[in-house]
């Protein structure tokens, strides 16, 4: 319909697209790509509405717990479309984690793996997360859930040794520590490290999810590592680690010297799957296999989207 020359009513609808790299997440996604009508009923009915109000909502996540949604956090509107953002990372999650574990969300961001952790499976959770423009909405996520006494957030930054380090702030979920040579709006963050953290408590899953410093944050962690209370270690593999002079090998290297090797879970079969190398973006990271396996084997069901797995 027209509108004489005249904007239209909603102008942010005119802006309105669907990247191809949103479809082709939505069609290839284990849980979503089964129902790929009603995954992308679910993405236009977010991004219509967010965009004529403008407001946050909730969305239902897993079992009780929910999410807030607001313009600009992907890392919440992909649970929206798809059920479970990673399915295999968090499917793994909710059939390992039980009351009484404790689980370390390393760039816990606006807090799903933590509201999974500790909102499904029970866990006691400390989430870390540096980033200052991210913090509100992480505390945000948990008052949602009355996750407050379950969930200590500690805004701060790991690394392979204590200090500062500058923290880019306007990435939104991809914010990450800059180089010298990086002239960007950025904050200065405390930085200690995993061992000066947790000289005494072990967690049983370890999730390390921050733009490529991976391998400087687990090279700050080795005595962590060595204790065998710690069974895994989900880890984000990309090329990112390459800006900071790292790469996956390295990764590998690290958690391989610890007794760990890579596995893909299929939370379906709950069936876990020797790898050779490290995966992309993420990579599971085991040791005392049969014990995990067990553990996995005899979790509570889970019920999403009309599947139980």
């Amino acid at each position: 319909m027209s509108h004489g020359g005249k904007p239209p009513p909603w102008p942010g609808l005119r802006r309105l697209r669907v990247p191809v790299r949103l479809l082709r997440f939505i069609l290839h996604h284990p849980l979503a790509g089964r129902r790929p009508a009603a995954a992308l009923l679910r993405l236009l009915r977010w991004q219509i509405g967010g965009r004529l109000t403008g407001m946050p909502a909730v969305m239902p996540f897993v079992g009780p717990t929910r999410l807030l949604l607001q313009r600009g956090h992907s890392s919440a509107s992909a649970n929206l479309y798809a059920g479970l953002s990673d399915f295999a990372e968090m499917g793994f999650l909710l059939h390992l984690l039980r009351p009484g574990d404790l689980f370390a969300d390393i760039g816990a961001n606006i807090g799903a793996y933590t509201v999974l952790a500790a909102g499904v499976a029970g866990a006691e959770v400390l989430a870390f997360e540096p980033a200052p423009a991210t913090l509100p909405h992480l505390r945000d996520n948990l008052r949602l859930n009355d996750l407050e006494t379950r969930v200590t957030v500690l805004p701060l930054a790991l690394g392979e040794r204590p200090g500062t380090l500058r923290l880019s702030a306007r990435r939104g979920a991809a914010n990450r520590v800059l180089l010298e040579r990086e002239a960007e709006d950025a904050v200065h963050i405390s930085v200690s490290t995993l061992d000066e953290i947790l000289p005494h408590r072990t967690p049983l899953l370890l999730k390390l999810d921050v733009e490529g410093y991976e391998a400087r944050i687990l090279a700050g962690a080795g005595k962590l590592l060595a204790r065998p209370g710690l069974r895994a270690v989900l880890v984000e593999t990309m090329a990112h680690a390459e800006r900071y002079g790292d790469s996956t090998r390295r990764i590998d290297d690290l958690l391989r010297a610890q007794g760990f090797a890579p596995f893909d879970y299929d939370p379906r079969r709950r069936a876990l799957t020797l790898r050779d190398a490290p995966g992309d973006p993420n990579t599971l990271y085991l040791r005392q296999v049969n014990a995990v396996a067990a553990r996995l084997a005899t979790a509570p069901a889970i019920t999403l989207l009309g599947e139980r797995f």
